[in-house]
């Protein structure tokens, strides 16, 4: 890998010319990225004033003078990848940036540009992550997991063929930490430790490096570093140091057993992460530990060269600020993970992580609010599905723990101890909602994942007190994921167990059970379809259902309750290409109707399909490629009707993209045209704001000539090309903006100019 894949931005053009090379010309100023900036994995700082911090959602800069935090990094300010696994400053004041997919960034603070290699992402290797660097003279050193690479700092050219076996270490041996010292390298892999001298020596030669693989340096090498003229090293297992002739258990048998997972020389002081601790010793007395920090998630130290800075799990970074220690981070999401996300009524952004201790987490356009049963121990579980907003409150679905209201400060959590919700067999304290909607009378309704009552339906009567609606036979002891209600109050259920989509009206009563009617579209009654993963009811009323084979549609679901043995045929939906209708046969995780109808579906491997309100025109279509999403799976959708803003969440973070899907005015107000004055020809149409729902729009002239007309999408927003209705361009003038309600009854004004290049 010796030919050098490198882009350069000067200072000015870095932010405009970087994003048109990596989205192929996708005008970025219409993306926002999301991510979870608590995790920080490496530390670096530039003289000894900045501090930057490498995560696992991007980076950010601290003035640690004052600990305000400076700046946010993602991959729509300059970084290839947000999953950042390493950081360090290089002798011309540059931020070297590593990422786990290879992608090697290198900023420069104080002018703003960019350089970028792509090597390491480009190559052949299985897994590709940038572990660590280590500069030597003009030259870094880069620790990946497969081998270490060596890059003049001078030329950004790789020096040698990458370094890939170490003595009698396997064959691409992964390199967790390098360190160099009186030119010698030191290099932790999860086989032991290596090291070679750095003067006449060639490095391809396995035979020049040295291994060491004792206990309790056999496996899992974490961290090594230079101390008081010895090498330290740290794995899972142990701690030991080399004093240039042997290899020595540190001597303290408190730690040296422990798991070591950073290492780093302070002035006279070595401090090292132990376990969930983080000690100190002087050089003098290696034996003799102190405490720094106790009964913390710590993943990385380093220091401003007078004192420690800790990377901390989740905790943003420790530094010291006056003379008080306190941790520092940007105000962002509580976790990377994006389940299910949603809006409200106020326009106020909710989302879920669906797992672990993840909680949920709202956004009011400015500030990130998190949820966790630490901090609000009435929630009852940290481990939430979905948020399903009322007005002025909502629900959340605590997997295990039960649904909650919460409304204000005001939490209610609904278990199985205080009142007739179900558990599951084997745990009838465990207590397993999934999703949430509201019918036509208001009325709360939960679909369980599982129950040990025989129903995997409940609604909400009050008082503690939850309708009970049992599975007929068809379903049995069922597992129920996503659901929606129609017009017609039916509720549309995605059933694991039998697998297939479950329909359920109970008929208007919630007590007698010899009227519901219900039935069950199973998998094989969908063509080539293994599994569903979600189902919505868009504004026509029908049922759109997504599966692993494409979506399919219910375009009449009164049918199926005025004769379930009779149900009509879900159609799949086919994307007209040229002439033909072709099979739409995505991996479909979710799908979304926003407020123009039209369809927004998320896949479990090519990005976010934007289709037209029937589903037969593909409109856009999103992947890592073409755009600044984190991943290609997409596990969640949703649309802010108020702003337009489409959200997309992964497991990765969330990122937002402004669209004209805004919800129209009651009344016409002013109709404002963007640009103004709009130069034509255009690879943009001018936006059309200010419209009443389905207007009509009419292009005139000041003479009244009628040069267009057209309908809106159906919002606030619509757009023209700058085309008569020949499709020829209109001179330059000025132009009234007129449109109207389908009734004439309401009708709104403003003017364009135009001007011809």
């Amino acid at each position: 890998m010796t030919k050098k894949f490198l882009i350069y931005f000067g200072a000015v053009f870095v932010f405009l010319l970087s994003v048109n090379i990596s989205y192929s010309g996708i005008d970025i100023n219409k993306w926002e990225v999301f991510t979870d900036l608590k995790n920080v994995v490496g530390i670096s700082v530039l003289d000894n004033k900045y501090g930057f911090f490498a995560t696992s959602g991007g980076m950010y800069s601290v003035d640690l003078t004052n600990g305000n935090v400076l700046n946010k990094f993602t991959n729509i300010d300059g970084l290839l990848n947000t999953d950042l696994t390493t950081i360090i400053a290089d002798n011309q004041k540059r931020i070297w940036i590593g990422a786990s997919d290879g992608s090697l960034c290198i900023y420069d603070y104080y002018s703003g540009a960019w350089k970028y290699i792509y090597d390491i992402r480009n190559s052949n290797e299985s897994n590709k992550s940038i572990n660590s660097f280590a500069i030597y003279n003009n030259f870094i050193f880069v620790a990946t997991s497969y081998g270490i690479h060596k890059i003049s700092l001078l030329n950004l050219n790789f020096v040698d063929a990458p370094y890939y076996q170490f003595g009698t270490m396997p064959n691409r041996t992964r390199v967790n930490n390098i360190v160099i010292s009186n030119n010698k390298i030191y290099a932790a892999t999860v086989s032991g430790v290596a090291y070679a001298n750095l003067v006449n020596t060639n490095l391809n030669n396995p035979a020049s490096w040295s291994v060491y693989n004792s206990p309790p340096l056999g496996a899992n090498v974490q961290a090594v570093e230079a101390f008081n003229g010895n090498i330290f090293a740290g794995s899972a297992y142990g701690f030991s140091y080399f004093n240039g002739t042997d290899w020595n258990l540190y001597p303290n048998p408190q730690v040296n057993t422990s798991n070591i997972k950073s290492i780093k020389a302070i002035g006279n002081l070595i401090y090292f992460i132990s376990n969930s601790n983080i000690y100190y010793a002087d050089s003098n007395n290696l034996a003799n530990i102190s405490t720094f920090l106790t009964s913390g998630s710590y993943n990385y130290l380093y220091s401003d060269n007078q004192n420690p800075i800790v990377g901390t799990y989740e905790a943003g970074a420790y530094i010291k600020k006056g003379n008080n220690y306190e941790t520092v981070f940007p105000n962002c999401p509580f976790r990377n993970s994006f389940d299910h996300v949603t809006f409200d009524n106020a326009g106020i952004l909710y989302a879920t992580a669906g797992t672990g201790d993840g909680g949920f987490y709202k956004f009011d356009g400015t500030t990130w609010t998190s949820y966790t049963r630490t901090v609000y121990p009435l929630l009852g579980s940290d481990m939430f599905k979905k948020v399903i907003p009322g007005n002025n409150f909502y629900w959340v679905t605590g997997f295990g723990g039960g649904p909650t209201y919460v409304s204000g400060e005001i939490m209610k959590n609904f278990n199985t101890h205080n009142s007739n919700l179900p558990g599951i067999f084997g745990d009838t304290n465990f207590c397993t909602p999934i999703a949430g909607a509201f019918d036509s009378k208001g009325k709360f309704w939960v679909s369980f994942f599982q129950s040990n009552s025989g129903a995997n339906l409940y609604s909400y009567k009050g008082d503690s007190i939850w309708n009970i609606y049992y599975n007929p036979s068809l379903i049995g002891a069922g597992r129920f994921t996503n659901f929606a209600i129609d017009n017609y109050d039916t509720k549309w259920v995605v059933a694991l167990t039998p697998p297939g989509v479950y329909f359920y009206n109970e008929n208007m009563t919630d007590s007698i059970y010899n009227d519901d009617i219900y039935g069950l579209y199973p998998t094989g009654e969908l063509a080539s379809v293994n599994s569903i993963s979600d189902v919505i009811v868009d504004k026509n009323n029908e049922v759109w259902i997504a599966t692993d084979n494409g979506v399919f549609i219910i375009s009449n679901p009164y049918l199926a309750i005025q004769d379930p043995n009779h149900k009509p045929a879900p159609v799949k939906l086919g994307i007209i290409s040229g002439n033909l209708r072709v099979p739409f046969t995505e991996n479909c995780i979710c799908i979304y109707a926003d407020v123009l109808n039209e369809k927004w579906i998320g896949t479990q491997s090519n990005g976010v399909f934007h289709l037209s309100q029937d589903g037969s025109t593909l409109i856009e279509q999103f992947n890592t490629t073409n755009s600044p999403l984190l991943e290609n799976r997409v596990s969640s959708i949703t649309v802010n009707r108020k702003s337009g803003k489409a959200y997309f969440g992964t497991l990765r973070g969330l990122i937002s993209c402004q669209t004209f899907a805004v919800e129209a005015v009651n009344e016409f107000d002013k109709i404002i045209c963007m640009p103004n004055p709009y130069l034509i020809p255009s690879n943009v149409d001018v936006k059309i704001d200010g419209l009443v729902e389905n207007s009509t729009v009419k292009i005139i002239t000041l003479s009244g000539e009628v040069v267009n007309e057209f309908e809106s999408p159906g919002g606030r927003i619509a757009t023209w090309n700058g085309l008569n209705k020949k499709g020829q361009l209109v001179p330059t003038g000025i132009y009234i903006i007129v449109a109207f309600d389908k009734n004439a009854s309401k009708v709104g004004k403003g003017k364009l100019a135009v001007i011809r290049k």
